[in-house]
């Protein structure tokens, strides 16, 4: 008969693997911060040339000009980085999976002892957001770093629109305004919808060996 794994051989691959893992999602964690940090200061910088541009200009063609050239770019920008950004969360989750899983092993091995472990080993989405100590539900993707620069990246998107009606239509402002609030919107539920499919389809292939108990998100 062959034999079984040994033991502290596999306690060791598995301890390293752990740290491993906790690497990969402590970069994931600093890109994260690091691509949301670059876009909102493109923005910044943007608003403060934009108001230069006004002030010398007094909002004419000067001003629609640089705005309709600006404005589009960052938004793309901003799209760039908020695909990255739900791609790092999608990597966060996987890897927060298994440790999870690994977790798991350690506290099947502690027996009577696993009382002093204070995280759970559930390998699904809902057991690595409970470790985080934040109650699991399908609202807590509106609450990332993604959804804020959807918000962000929206809003541009619908000034830039206001401006391009206001500009080449000779639209009124109510009218600007009414026609880029309604693109904003739009840009935001898409993004939205984009951010929920990523989610699912990075669990895809993923099935959980432990799953929480009455999950539901």
């Amino acid at each position: 008969m062959p034999e079984g794994p040994d033991r502290q051989e596999l306690l060791t691959a598995l301890t390293t693997e752990h740290f491993t893992l906790q690497g990969a999602r402590s970069q994931t964690i600093g890109e994260s911060g690091t691509r949301a940090s670059l876009y909102v200061f493109s923005v910044s910088s943007t608003l403060v040339a934009l108001g230069f541009i006004a002030q010398v200009s007094e909002v004419g063609d000067a001003f629609d000009v640089f705005a309709l050239t600006v404005l589009p770019t960052l938004y793309v920008l901003g799209l760039f980085t908020f695909v990255r950004l739900v791609e790092t969360s999608v990597e966060d989750i996987i890897y927060g999976r298994a440790i999870n899983r690994i977790r798991s092993y350690y506290l099947q091995r502690a027996g009577d002892e696993a009382r002093w472990f204070v995280l759970g080993g559930h390998d699904d989405p809902f057991g690595v957001i409970a470790n985080m100590g934040i109650r699991p539900t399908r609202m807590q993707l509106y609450f990332t770093s993604a959804m804020m620069i959807a918000v962000i990246n929206s809003v541009i998107g619908g000034s830039a629109i206001a401006i391009a009606i206001g500009a080449i239509f000779d639209a009124s402002l109510g009218v600007a305004v009414a026609i880029g609030g309604v693109a904003a919107i739009a840009s935001l539920v898409a993004l939205t919808r984009l951010d929920r499919r990523m989610h699912d389809v990075g669990a895809v292939g993923f099935e959980p060996m432990f799953p929480s108990p009455d999950a539901t998100l």
